[in-house]
């Protein structure tokens, strides 16, 4: 996996503790402009659970930017993951530009519904797309988490380091 920034900004503290909290099962999907650090928060997430044990045949990442993804929906993705890796417990999709795969919000909601074993964390450039299926699908099933550009005290934190 690709080698993650050190500092960490808010959001994926608060992305974190909706992914990981034990009585609330909720998705949790990234917005924002791009890049104002989404990605970046994925892959410190997928890190936090690599580094907490979680076997990484456990966690699913998959950029619905990537020209073969984008001819693919989610559930053929996730069927392929899973026929290559039979994984007992806990799984841990993590799915990035998901505004791109079509009816996106409709297989969350399915996954979300039947598949009480999985964790999954999304993002999205299209603010408007993934606030209407959101409000579509996703109520009481995922929170949506804007990312602002950085801020100024992000900043200084940045120049101390």
């Amino acid at each position: 996996m690709q080698e993650t920034k050190p500092q960490k900004r808010l959001a994926y503290y608060e992305a974190l503790k909706i992914l990981k909290h034990k009585t609330i099962r909720r998705f949790v999907v990234l917005s924002g402009v791009r890049r104002v650090g989404k990605t970046t928060i994925l892959y410190q997430m997928i890190e936090n659970l690599i580094g907490e044990g979680v076997n990484p045949k456990n966690i699913l990442y998959a950029t619905f930017d990537n020209p073969i993804l984008k001819l693919a929906n989610v559930e053929t993705v996730l069927s392929m993951y899973e026929s290559l890796y039979p994984i007992e417990g806990t799984r841990y999709l993590f799915f990035d530009e998901v505004q791109y795969t079509e009816n996106w919000e409709l297989w969350m909601k399915v996954i979300y519904d039947s598949r009480k074993e999985i964790r999954l964390a999304a993002t999205g450039s299209a603010s408007p797309i993934l606030e209407k299926g959101s409000t579509d699908s996703g109520t009481g099933r995922w929170s949506i988490l804007k990312i602002p550009t950085i801020s100024f005290y992000e900043y200084s934190k940045l120049l101390s380091l």
